[in-house]
């Protein structure tokens, strides 16, 4: 069973490939002509659907992903935090247990790169809404 932190690195992952779905729209692929620029086509919602996104998906996106931030930022007495890991992996070194300091060293160093896509993620929704949504 994967860890709370993977569960929340996965429902990350999935806010922003649906932020990045909802930016791209569902048109046709790209790969149909290589040579085509990277420009977007217009994104046609109905209105219902827009009050849906504006006012439902982007507060619950932004929200987990501000609560992920928030939790790998976190102290050592966080479950899931970057320095919760950092004792984990000083106490598996203490331990002699080398592969599991060496896995958890691994999940340390990707760290910052989540916290990156995470910051990106909310970049692209919070232009997405000051852009398409009413104040």
């Amino acid at each position: 069973m994967p860890t709370t932190v993977r569960r929340i690195g996965r429902i990350a992952a999935a806010a922003a490939v649906s932020a990045g779905l909802l930016l791209a729209g569902a048109g046709p692929a790209l790969a149909d002509d290589p040579g085509a620029p990277d420009t977007q086509g217009p994104i046609t919602l109905s209105p219902e659907q827009a009050t849906r996104v504006c006012t439902q998906r982007i507060p619950r996106i932004l929200s987990r992903i501000d609560r992920v931030t928030t939790r790998i930022n976190a102290d050592a007495g966080t479950r899931g935090s970057t320095a919760w890991l950092q004792a984990r992996e000083d106490k598996a070194k203490t331990a002699g247990d080398t592969d599991a300091a060496s896995r958890i060293q691994q999940r340390i160093d990707a760290r910052p790169g989540k916290l990156d896509g995470l910051a990106a993620a909310k970049k692209r929704v919070t232009d997405f809404r000051d852009a398409n949504c009413a104040s």
